[in-house]
């Protein structure tokens, strides 16, 4: 963070926003100030030297920003170490010494014994009776000369400081880290500031911050919004009427967290964040109140938050870029019961999207439940929470969030016009029974038949599938009930001239589920197709394939003829049967399989 004097922002009809630095000559002149700090580290000079290369950087270099330069310099300056010269050393400011800095006398202490001496002498008129004043200081001191009084005597002043030690950076982070500081700076004056990020794992770390840093926050879902975002509120410094300096830095100092919140690396579809909030500036005509928003994709390219790895040895790609990808939907569990949990839902290959700590649910009294799974389908979400190893308050506290959670379900289907017929937004709640927990506990808060209790480390599957599935089932039921939906295969030319239409291609193309294309397709052209397999075939075709396989009896043999005629394999069987054929097996072997013609 800077000092407000530094801030660089512009403003236009009510709106504020800072002036990022994303040109390639703020590159170089935050490359030319890291030089001339290097360049006084190296050579151990003074501080003065150093603020007059500063000075002249601002004069020589035409167009440069004072509130620029002197921002990079502010940062720059928090990576140094200052100490006091080497009071046995003759260098002026340039050079280095072998000599150790005074351990037992401090300048304070030297000045002290100088004022005290030369009020009993005199004021010094002439640099001989200056000389005996420090001669004499230097013998009480047991100093080894004079001069070791008259050079350390000031040296603790800012000026006289010898830069002892800079942790250098690369231009490209300097600069992400300026940028950063504009932002933070600005917010210092805000009033109140409401922000989105998406991901509950996102989530779960920034509401962590705001907790740890003591802000007061409020999540709420506002209804006029048309997406489904969930928005915190965080009280700005400028609303309090005291501890504004102490809160408004809590809130800079949250504010990398919600910009390095993203999971993915910037300009992928994952990990979005928005942030809104209301600056007070002083104006002309006194105090007036701007508008700042800015997204992840707004942000400038260089962007960094140094504090994570400070002090840094070398540039990296991480300090250059800021935080990247490190998570996704099934790694990093918390436990071993949530990934197995996710194996074996995976493996059910039910089409449900499965997301780990997706965003939170608001409560009541605007605070956070954050599930540890969602499941996702036709813009329909079920959640689940696993409940395992706990102690007292843990529980104490989930069963509170559990019953404002049901409680708000309970009234919203009171007010469900649709008497809540429409299977969604359920939250399951599988509890570990193994700890000796209370079942009544749970019990009397979660309905019956979203409650599952789970033993040995692995939540039962198939509560969750059934309710799934009936999910699924409704909705293949809503969208082939559905009049406006109608599927004419003789104006889609997708294989074969129509003869052959693989069901999956034509789900694919209608953007709608398989079970739900196919009973469309038969329902919208019955009388000129017929259904094997997942395919549907033309019956003019059909009754080509059946005179083809007149006078055939060996079943490798007809499937011969159908992969011939274009017909795919995995539909061979059920085809033959279709066209009035019995197969019958002798073995496994399909070689030994014969086809009987049915009699009418």
């Amino acid at each position: 963070m800077l000092t407000l004097q530094l801030l660089r922002v512009r403003t236009r009809n009510g709106v504020i926003f800072p002036l990022f630095c994303t040109k390639e000559e703020q590159i170089e002149l935050a490359k030319k100030i890291i030089q001339e700090f290097e360049q006084t580290w190296n050579n151990k000079e003074r501080k003065a030297v150093l603020e007059d290369r500063i000075a002249a950087i601002e004069e020589s270099d035409a167009g440069s920003d004072y509130k620029l330069v002197r921002g990079f310099y502010a940062l720059l300056e928090r990576r140094c170490t200052f100490k006091s010269k080497d009071s046995n050393s003759d260098n002026d400011g340039g050079g280095t010494s072998n000599t150790s800095t005074i351990s037992i006398i401090d300048p304070p202490r030297i000045r002290k014994a100088v004022f005290e001496e030369s009020s009993k002498r005199g004021f010094a008129l002439t640099e001989l009776e200056r000389r005996e004043i420090a001669g004499s200081v230097a013998s009480k001191l047991h100093l080894s000369s004079q001069d070791v009084v008259l050079k350390a005597m000031w040296s603790d002043l800012d000026d006289n400081l010898i830069l002892d030690h800079f942790d250098t950076i690369h231009p490209e982070a300097l600069v992400g880290w300026y940028n950063l500081s504009l932002m933070q700076t600005l917010l210092f004056n805000c009033t109140k500031l409401d922000f989105y990020i998406s991901g509950g794992l996102n989530w779960k770390r920034v509401l962590r911050s705001v907790k740890r840093l003591g802000l007061m926050y409020h999540l709420q879902q506002p209804q006029q919004q048309q997406e489904n975002r969930i928005i915190c509120s965080l009280e700005g410094p400028l609303s309090l009427f005291k501890l504004t300096d102490r809160y408004g830095t809590l809130l800079a100092k949250l504010l990398p967290s919600i910009i390095f919140s993203s999971d993915k690396k910037r300009g992928s579809s994952g990990g979005e964040w928005h942030l809104e909030a209301w600056i007070v500036r002083k104006t002309m005509e006194g105090r007036k109140i701007y508008e700042f928003k800015i997204s992840k994709n707004e942000i400038p390219e260089l962007m960094t938050d140094p504090y994570p790895s400070f002090p840094p040895s070398s540039i990296t790609e991480k300090e250059v870029a800021g935080p990247s990808s490190g998570y996704n939907n099934y790694h990093n569990f918390d436990s071993a019961v949530e990934e197995k949990f996710a194996k074996r839902f995976e493996q059910a290959e039910t089409g449900w999207r499965l997301t780990r700590e997706p965003d939170p649910l608001v409560l009541s009294n605007g605070g956070a439940f954050i599930p540890d799974f969602i499941f996702e389908k036709y813009d329909k979400k079920v959640y689940l929470e696993i409940v395992g190893f706990w102690t007292k308050e843990y529980l104490d506290r989930k069963l509170q969030k559990l019953a404002d959670i049901f409680a708000s379900t309970d009234n919203r289907k009171k007010n469900n016009n649709n008497n809540n017929k429409d299977k969604s937004d359920l939250l399951f709640i599988a509890v570990n029974e193994d700890f000796a927990c209370s079942k009544s506990s749970f019990s009397s808060i979660v309905p019956k038949g979203q409650l599952i209790f789970y033993k040995n480390d692995t939540v039962p599957i198939k509560p969750i599938l059934d309710y799934l599935k009936s999910i699924d089932r409704e909705m293949i039921e809503r969208k082939v009930n559905d009049p406006n939906l109608k599927i004419e295969l003789d104006k889609d030319d997708i294989n074969n001239n129509n003869a052959i239409i693989s069901i999956n291609e034509v789900a694919q193309k209608y953007g709608i589920p398989t079970e739900v294309a196919r009973r469309i397709s038969l329902r919208d052209n019955k009388e000129k197709y017929i259904e094997a397999g997942m395919y549907l075939i033309l019956k003019s075709k059909a009754h080509k394939l059946e005179s083809l396989l007149a006078g055939t009896s060996r079943f490798i043999d007809a499937c011969s003829i159908l992969s011939k005629e274009g017909i795919p394999e995995s539909c061979h069987a059920e085809l033959i049967v279709k066209l009035g054929y019995d197969v019958s097996w002798q073995s496994i072997d399909a070689s030994t399989a014969v086809i009987v013609k049915r009699r009418e």
